[in-house]
Parts: structure tokens; C-alpha cells; sequence
């Protein structure tokens, strides 16, 4: 058990999901949640410790964010940083690593687009 119940995004946050859903026509927060993690996950650098702002954001049910695979992202997490699934660290990780993951989908959204 993770102990993540909800997730909390940035203003900056909801308003990147906004463009990523107008841009690429997926309907749901959550499946571009769930992309931005992996896109985080993916980069080589340390995820820098940012101190985030909630005025104006969104949180989202981890249930409802990770889905079936919860236990698959708290574990990718876990292990990319050394952090056993009971730290008080991995809430925060994990808020961090959708973040930086929709910045980067939003710098590459023409990659995310599909082709006509």
C-alpha cells in the first residue's frame, strides 16, 4: 500500500492538461497523468525539488489517476529513487514527476499528435 490517496497539480499543471487534451484529443486528465509519469520516469536527470504552488490547481484520486497499474508506478518511482513505497517522499515524487512530465509532453506535443 502506497498511502497516496490524491494527487495535487499546480495551476501551471491543469492548464498544461487543458492544451495536452485540445491538442491531442485524449479525453481524460488521467491517461495524460499517467503519460507524463512515464515521460518523467524516462529522462535521465535527477527530478528537481520544486516548490509548487496548488492555488488554482487540481488534485485527482490516485485510484482513479493510476488505475489498475497503481502498484506498477509506485514500484517505477520507488525504484528510480531509491525509496522504500512507505516514504513520506513518494506523494510529493510523484506530484513532481506528472509535472515535469507534462512540461515535456507539452514542449514535444507535436510528437504526441496523431497523424491524420
Amino acid at each position: 500500500m502506497s498511502g497516496i490517496d490524491r494527487v495535487r497539480l499546480s495551476g501551471a499543471a491543469k492548464q498544461q492538461l487543458s492544451t495536452l487534451k485540445r491538442r491531442t484529443g485524449i479525453e481524460h486528465y488521467n491517461v495524460l497523468c499517467r503519460h507524463a509519469i512515464c515521460a518523467s520516469l524516462a529522462q535521465s536527470l535527477d527530478i528537481p525539488d520544486e516548490a509548487l504552488s496548488f492555488v488554482g490547481g487540481l488534485e485527482i484520486d490516485w485510484d482513479t489517476l493510476a488505475g489498475d497499474a497503481g502498484p506498477v508506478y509506485v514500484d517505477l518511482i520507488c525504484t528510480k529513487h531509491s525509496i522504500p513505497s512507505t516514504s513520506p517522499e513518494l506523494r510529493k515524487l510523484v506530484s513532481l514527476h506528472v509535472h515535469r512530465g507534462l512540461s515535456f509532453m507539452l514542449a514535444n506535443s507535436d510528437a504526441l499528435v496523431p497523424a491524420p
